[in-house]
Formats: C-alpha cells, structure tokens, sequence
C-alpha cells in the first residue's frame, strides 16, 4: 500500500551502516530531508554519498539501520520497488533505453495495461502530462530518446520520476554534462518541484551550486555525517 506523504517528513534514515569487506562505506549514518525541502549532500569522492543514496534507492541494502517514509517503515527490495514507493534517482549516467520512446522511457517497468496489452494511448497521455507539468509540451511522447539532447534526457528521467508518483527525487551529480543554460534550466525546475512538495536530495561537488540551489547541506566524511547546517 502506498505509504503516506503527506506528513511533513519526506524520508528519514537512521543509523545506517554499510560494509563492503574490509571496507565500512557508510557508518551509523542519520539522515532526513523533508517534504517542499533540498537537501545537499556534499563530500570527497569515496565519502559514503552515492552508497547511503543506493540504499534509499532500493540498489543496496543496508547491513543495519532503518528507514521511514513519511513515518511509515521502508525497506525496498529494488529500485523498481522504491520507484513504486515514492522514491527516484536521477542518476548522471542516465538509465534510459536510447530505442525507446520518451512515453516507453518514462513508464518502463509500470506499463499501464488494458486486457493484458499494453495501453499505448494511456502511456502516451500520462507521458504528455508529466512533460507539461515539467514545462516541456515542445518534446514529443513518441520521439526516441536517442534522438534528445542530454538535457532533455534528463527531463525524461526526472519525468520518469513524476509517472510514477515519486515524492523523493534524488539527483546525483546532475550537472556534469550541461552546458550553463540548461544548469539555470535544472535548477528552475529542482525549485519548482520543490514548491510541489517534493523532498530532494542534490548530490553535487559544485558547492557555488550547491549554495545557489539548497536550503540546507549535509556534509559526508569518511562514511560519516561531518556537519549540516543551512545552505
């Protein structure tokens, strides 16, 4: 059953530990990010950020720790599964299917069927809807995403995100690959969810950015959190 997000905490991890052999990735990690709020989360390459947002994604498990999604318990067995629950990851290395269409990309794994097929027009208007939610009517549900600049392939992943209802959005070093325009782009849009009441997560190495984008920063080191405070 879908948790419920409407109360005023988003997600929240608490004392999360992740080993890889000898290595600890994640240590007694406490985390929360709230509904209508980003949150950076900043630190060196190796600090714990991707593997802490693994887990909240459904692509790690933690070895001990607990999470709760608007004040319900969480424990997703995949990423598809915390899709499902309210939980997305925008990842820099887009995840899309080039073949496939925009409508295809965006419902992958959530296909709405009618009479055991595939219900393309239904695909296509939800599809339709989210890309003017997200101020873009000018992409086409049917163009093949292999056809997209890399800016509008990530439209197509944060819509993904929004097909599915997601509530928590994750984004992982979304800039990387964009040009400055689409950046101020991004951020119109990151600001625009947020007022939808979205909790985000901004994982980035930029910290100009960071302070242009966050309202808070949480700072990882060594698998542990270093410090937070308001951006």
């Amino acid at each position: 059953s879908d948790p419920d997000l409407s109360s005023s905490n988003g997600f929240e991890m608490r004392g999360i530990r992740k080993v890889f052999g000898a290595t600890v990735a994640v240590d007694d990690v406490a985390l929360r990010v709230n509904l209508g709020e980003v949150c950076a989360l900043v630190g060196q390459n190796g600090a714990g950020k991707s593997t802490l947002m693994s887990i909240l994604s459904g692509a790690l498990h933690p070895d001990a720790g607990e999470m709760t999604l608007g004040g319900t318990p969480y424990r997703p067995a995949s990423p598809l599964d915390a899709r499902k629950a309210g939980v997305a990851m925008i990842y820099q290395e887009l995840s899309l299917a080039p073949h496939l269409s925009v409508a295809e990309n965006m419902l992958l794994g959530v296909e709405p069927t009618r009479r055991g097929l595939l219900d393309w027009g239904s695909m296509r208007k939800t599809a339709a809807h989210v890309l003017e939610r997200l101020g873009h009517r000018d992409i086409d549900p049917d163009a093949s995403v292999a056809s997209l600049s890399v800016a509008e392939q990530q439209l197509v992943e944060i819509g993904r995100a929004l097909a599915v209802g997601s509530k928590v959005l994750v984004f992982d070093e979304p800039t990387s690959s964009l040009g400055r325009k689409d950046v101020l782009r991004l951020f119109e849009l990151i600001r625009q969810l947020r007022a939808q009441q979205h909790a985000i997560v901004y994982i980035s190495h930029f910290l100009e950015e960071v302070k242009e984008i966050a309202d808070r920063i949480v700072v990882l080191r060594d698998g542990r959190v270093a410090g937070e405070g308001s951006a």
